[in-house]
């Protein structure tokens, strides 16, 4: 009786155990399913709250409208002041009505023979580059210095061409810093004119080396300062040479006088046509 008291004593317990069992895994359960219910309550709101469409800042340009008109951009030409002044469509007569020319015996010929009537003038045939900025010059009538000329008339370009009066100057370097500082001035008198530093004319081939100092090989090098300047400065250069000389680097016979220096009517007129043809258009520039 004893044994069979203890056996169902020990059924009651085993019982009492698993149910104890069975509720701790059911709260358990429930307990998990709580929490991945407030999880995904709180996912829920979260997702409900926040902006369903938001344009990021790496999505770029939308793309045109089919009747949007395409632009296309150009980007800008700068001018190489390293190279000569490139040809061109010829300008008229009338272009040199806002031109001031400043030089030496060649300039002199376009006054004198009555080439070009409306360009102003300033030369003389003895004149240096060094004395160009305080000599007193006869122009239509007056007498002015370089700088009372720029003050009286604003010109749309000014021409310079000096050089053949200094190729016996023992120091090339002096012609150099002359120029620079005479378009120095220039720049700073008339900022809103575009300068042309033409380069030397050269002599024919008889006449080079007579005087031993006047050598077509002097005038190249020269010239190749002169277009230096010009790069330098951002002013154009105009390689004059090209046209009188055919690319020989001398003056053709026919485009010059019977000294072979001076220039014939033949070479005003190449001369004239040269500068028509080679004027840049800043328009076009950036």
């Amino acid at each position: 009786m004893q044994e069979i008291d203890n056996e169902k004593r020990e059924i009651r317990r085993l019982r009492i155990k698993k149910q104890k069992r069975r509720r701790l895994i059911t709260l358990a359960v429930i307990t998990v399913i709580a929490i991945v219910l407030i999880v995904l309550i709180v996912k829920l709101i979260s997702w409900i709250f926040t902006p369903k469409y938001v344009e990021s800042a790496n999505t770029g340009p939308l793309p045109p409208a089919e009747d949007t008109p395409i632009v296309i951009t150009i980007p800008p030409k700068y001018y190489d002041y390293g190279m000569p002044v490139p040809e061109a469509d010829a300008v008229g007569d009338g272009y040199f009505d806002s031109v001031l020319m400043i030089g030496d015996a060649r300039v002199t010929g376009f006054p004198i023979f009555g080439y070009l009537p409306n360009l102003d003038c300033l030369a003389s045939e003895s004149i240096s580059v060094d004395a160009v900025k305080d000599y007193s010059f006869e122009i239509k009538g007056s007498t002015r210095t370089l700088s009372e000329q720029l003050a009286s008339k604003r010109y749309d370009s000014i021409y310079i061409q000096v050089g053949l009066n200094e190729l016996g100057w023992p120091n090339a370097s002096a012609f150099r810093d002359s120029y620079s500082e005479l378009v120095d001035m220039i720049l700073e008198l008339s900022p809103h004119s575009s300068i042309y530093m033409q380069g030397v004319i050269p002599v024919t081939a008889g006449k080079s080396g007579n005087p031993s100092y006047i050598t077509n090989e002097r005038v190249s090098e020269y010239n190749r300062l002169i277009k230096q300047i010009a790069e330098s400065k951002k002013v154009y250069y105009l390689d004059v040479t090209e046209g009188l000389s055919g690319g020989t680097g001398a003056l053709i016979s026919g485009y010059a006088a019977s000294n072979g220096l001076s220039l014939s009517k033949e070479g005003y007129d190449k001369w004239i046509d040269y500068i028509k043809t080679h004027v840049v258009d800043e328009s076009q520039y950036a």
